[in-house]
């Protein structure tokens, strides 16, 4: 495997995802029921489309799968305790119906992903096994 590092975006499985992406959009629901009772601009409005804006920013950046030499790094938005999984103990990696399903030690991890991104993680994760 060549020695450049491969960064692509996921999200978490789906229901981790439905939930996550469901507190969040509970930030634009307050904001706009908000301005729908008071009818008027207000600058803590404002403040709320902007915290809306910064955590779906956060959330669609900050997760990212990076195949780095030998290693597969799954980053996440808070938890700094990222799954770092070695490729030699990578017990196997398939594609699942829109994303990606990984094995480490008897456990399944799901994520996300676009087809093209999905394809190509395989790929480089698969080189050299």
């Amino acid at each position: 495997m060549s020695n450049s590092k491969h960064t692509f975006k996921y999200q978490p499985n789906l229901l981790s995802s439905l939930i996550v992406w469901s507190w969040t959009l509970l930030v634009l629901m307050v904001g706009i029921i908000w301005w729908l009772e008071i009818l008027t601009f207000k600058w803590p409005l404002v403040l709320i489309a902007v915290l809306f804006i910064a955590l779906v920013a956060i959330q669609i950046s900050l997760r990212r799968v990076s195949i780095d030499r030998n290693l597969l790094i799954f980053s996440t938005v808070f938890n700094r305790s990222w799954l770092v999984i070695p490729r030699d103990q990578l017990e196997s990696i398939t594609a699942i119906r829109g994303g990606v399903a990984v094995q480490v030690d008897r456990n399944r991890y799901q994520f996300l992903m676009t087809k093209k991104s999905r394809q190509a993680l395989i790929k480089l994760a698969q080189l050299d096994k």
